[in-house]
C-alpha cells in the first residue's frame, strides 16, 4: 500500500475546470514532500477517478488553494504497484535509475547489497542522498499524481524475508542464464517485486535464496544487458504487460 506523502494526490469531490480548490492537508503534505512552489503546476485526482493538472496559487504549512485548469485524457498512475528491487549500480549509476525508474510508473525504489553491488562502505561514493531527488525530478516530469518512495539499502536478504515481499502478487527476478523464463506470469496483478542484479549478475547463491523466497526468473532474450539497461528493460516489459504501457 502507497502511504501518504507518496501516495497520489487526491481531492474528496468531484474537479471542473476553471475551479478554485481549497486543499486537503494531506495533498498539502503531499504538496510539500514534491517540493511544488506557487505558481506551479501539479498533477491531483478528483472522487470520481479522474486525473487533473491544477497551477498553485497557494501554499502554508497547512493549507493551501489551487486553479483547475486542465483534464488529462489518461492517467498517470500505473494499475500495477511495482517495487524496484535493484542492487546498488557503480558509478552513480542509481541516480540515472531512479529518475527513470519514477518515469516507468514505480510505487517504490528499494536499493540493496548484493554479492556484486558497491559494497556498504562504499556506498557513500554513489550519492544515495541525492536518489529521492532524482525520483522526484523523474516523477514530475511525467506528471505523475504519486511520489515514489526510495527506501534505505539493505541487504538483498532483508527484502526476501520482508511481509511485503511477501505480500505482493508476483516476485520475479531478471537473470539471462536462467533455466526457465516464466513470461506466461506476466498478468494483470495488483503488485509486483522486480529483481534487477548487480553489474555481474547474481552469485549462485543469490539465485537459490531468490527461489527459495518464491522468485521467478525471467530472461530478455539472448543479449546480456548492463545492469541499468536491464532495470529499464525489464520495467518496460512489466508496465507493457500488467501495467498501463500501451500501443
Amino acid at each position: 500500500m502507497i502511504a501518504p506523502p507518496f501516495a497520489p494526490l487526491t481531492h474528496p469531490a468531484p474537479l471542473e475546470l476553471q475551479q478554485t480548490i481549497s486543499l486537503t492537508s494531506t495533498c498539502v503534505a503531499g504538496l510539500h514532500a514534491r517540493k511544488v512552489n506557487v505558481k506551479e503546476a501539479f498533477t491531483l485526482a478528483d472522487s470520481a477517478g479522474n486525473f487533473f493538472r491544477a497551477a498553485l496559487h497557494s501554499l502554508t504549512a497547512t493549507a493551501g488553494e489551487a486553479l483547475v485548469y486542465e483534464r488529462m485524457a489518461l492517467a498517470p498512475e500505473s494499475p500495477v504497484e511495482v517495487t524496484l528491487v535493484c542492487a546498488v549500480l557503480q558509478r552513480q549509476r542509481m541516480l540515472w535509475v531512479a529518475q527513470k525508474a519514477a518515469e516507468l510508473g514505480v510505487a517504490r525504489i528499494q536499493p540493496v547489497f548484493t554479492l556484486k553491488s558497491v559494497p556498504p562502505a562504499e556506498i557513500g561514493h554513489e550519492k544515495p542522498h541525492a536518489w529521492p531527488g532524482q525520483a522526484l525530478k523523474g516523477a514530475r516530469q511525467c506528471r505523475r499524481a504519486s511520489l515514489p518512495e526510495v527506501c534505505r539499502t539493505v541487504p538483498l536478504d532483508e527484502v526476501l524475508a520482508s511481509a511485503a515481499w511477501r505480500e505482493a502478487d508476483r516476485r520475479l527476478y531478471l537473470d539471462d542464464r536462467a533455466d526457465e523464463n516464466v513470461s506466461d506470469l506476466l498478468v494483470p496483478c495488483r503488485s509486483v517485486m522486480l529483481v534487477i542484479g548487480p553489474e555481474g549478475g547474481f552469485a549462485n547463491v543469490e539465485r537459490q535464496r531468490l527461489v527459495d523466497a518464491g522468485a521467478r526468473s525471467l530472461r530478455l532474450g539472448g543479449r546480456v544487458l548492463r545492469a541499468e539497461t536491464a532495470v529499464m528493460v525489464g520495467l518496460t516489459v512489466v508496465q507493457h504487460r500488467i501495467g498501463d504501457l500501451t500501443l
